[in-house]
Order: C-alpha cells, then sequence, then structure tokens
C-alpha cells in the first residue's frame, strides 16, 4: 500500500511539473505564489518542483519563481533569443532615450480624423507620450498602462479591449480581448517587439501576447513595428509575423546599416528617428 501511494505521489508530481512548463511556455515566467494556488499545494511544494525543472535544464529559476530557458535560433543577423521577460518598469529604463525618439516619429505619423491601435510595450507608450491632439483621432488598445495614460486626453477617442490582464506587462489578451476586435478596423497599427529577425521575423516572449499582436495585424490597413536597435537581430519566445508582415518600421540611428537594405529588398521601410 506504501509503495502505491509512493508511486502515485510520483505521478501527481510529474504531472504538475508537466503542467507548470506549459504554463511557462504560455507566458515566459511563472510566479511561485501563483501556481500554489493554481494547483491547490504549498508554495514549498512548488518550489521543489521549480528545483527539479532547473537541475533538469528545463527553466532558471529567479525570486519567486521562474522564467523560460534562453532557445538556441539563429538569424542571418548575429541572432540571439530572449526567453525572459522583465516588468514594464524594467524595461521603461532600457534604451529610454531612444524609445523616446521611436515615439516622438511614430507619433509624428498620425494624422487627423484617423484611427490607430498601439500596442503594448514600453516604446509604444513613447507614442502616447508624444500624442499631440488632433480632431478626430481615434486610439484602440489592449493595454491598461496605455489606456489610463490616453485617458488623462479628454480630446482622444480611446477603445480598450477586455480580456485577461498579463501582470508582468499590464496586456490584455486572451479570447475576450480578440472577440472585442471583431469589428473594428483601425488606419495603423503601432506594434512593439522583442525581436527582430530576417528569419524568423518578429517575435515576443508571450505565446498570449503574440496571438493578441497577430489577430490585430489582421484588422489594420498598415502595420507599423517600432523597436530600438537592441532588438534586431534578436529571437523571442512567440512569433507574431514574418519579416515582411509589416509595412515599416520605426528605430533608432544606432541599428546596424545592413538592415536598410535588407529590409527594402523584401519590401519593408525602414525609418530612422
Amino acid at each position: 500500500m506504501l509503495c502505491y501511494i509512493l508511486i502515485m505521489t510520483d505521478i501527481l508530481a510529474e504531472e504538475r511539473r508537466r503542467k507548470i512548463l506549459e504554463e511557462l511556455e504560455a507566458e515566459g515566467t511563472v510566479k511561485t505564489a501563483q501556481l500554489a494556488n493554481l494547483f491547490s499545494v504549498s508554495e514549498v511544494t512548488i518550489r521543489r518542483d521549480l528545483e527539479v525543472l532547473k537541475e533538469k535544464g528545463k527553466l532558471k529559476k529567479v525570486h519567486g519563481g521562474a522564467v523560460a530557458n534562453e532557445k538556441d535560433f539563429k538569424s542571418s543577423y548575429h541572432g540571439d533569443t530572449i526567453a525572459f521577460e522583465p516588468s514594464f518598469k524594467e524595461k521603461a529604463e532600457v534604451n529610454r532615450a531612444e524609445k523616446e525618439k521611436i515615439g516622438k516619429k511614430a507619433a509624428s505619423l498620425i494624422k487627423e480624423g484617423s484611427s490607430v491601435f498601439i500596442g503594448t510595450g514600453t516604446t509604444t507608450m513613447q507614442i502616447i507620450n508624444n500624442l499631440e491632439v488632433k480632431a478626430g483621432l481615434t486610439v484602440v488598445t489592449n493595454s491598461l498602462n496605455h489606456g489610463l495614460e490616453l485617458s488623462r486626453t479628454q480630446e482622444v477617442d480611446v477603445l480598450m479591449t477586455g480580456g485577461q490582464l498579463r501582470a508582468n506587462t499590464s496586456a490584455l489578451v486572451g479570447p475576450i480581448a480578440k472577440r472585442s476586435l471583431e469589428e473594428i478596423y483601425v488606419d495603423t497599427l503601432f506594434l512593439g517587439v522583442n525581436g527582430i529577425s530576417i528569419d524568423q521575423g518578429y517575435t515576443v516572449p508571450s505565446l498570449r501576447e503574440a496571438d493578441m499582436a497577430r489577430r490585430v495585424t489582421r484588422m489594420a490597413n498598415e502595420v507599423i513595428i517600432v523597436a530600438d536597435y537592441s532588438k534586431f537581430g534578436k529571437v523571442s519566445h512567440a512569433k507574431v509575423a514574418e519579416i515582411d508582415g509589416a509595412h515599416k518600421i520605426i528605430t533608432d540611428e544606432r541599428v546596424d546599416g545592413s538592415y536598410k537594405e535588407a529590409l527594402s529588398d523584401i519590401g519593408v521601410e525602414l525609418l530612422l528617428a
């Protein structure tokens, strides 16, 4: 009987660890407290699970949880992989000057009477920070942070999606978020990404955010990627689109000059801020 109980305990632990990896696959990061609630076990048990998975090389432990391992993708341009996703606040301070320039350049392309979708991220937040009041402007977003910032400008008509809130990025994602877009079309989509690769295209750390981004690209007449130089040659966890899935990329002057010709050859315009 004791042997049977031990075997069943091992099976349950393996099943729980498999589901932890599935959650990590979807989100790129997991929290110990959230997993304990999800599986109705103690945080001590979850920490033990994470330690076992770390020893097997399945993840990296961090304070309060774990992050996905980096994969070994390669692109035409010294491509590294980004699986870990820092918080919104942490990302906001990285290459801040470049992001501000990119945001200002992107905001200057928005015309009176237009409708735009501004995706989640710290670079797209700079579009909002530099947004001039223009008559008849409608902004759609699935970012809670962006929506709160836009609420301070009464002259802009703001539409928010519903959906599941991702605490790490304040993004609204999932089936409800996608359904809220079924009858909406916009002139321009401004999308931030974590990786731009000639071979692997545009990528982000979260499968759910990638799924949402793919849905939005189908509702826009023009797709503009906003990303600083550090995102080029990188590949993150979840694919949004092929490299020719955007019309323009706005970046800063520190980007490798070889990208301009490479992107032009496939019909993507590179704009420097």
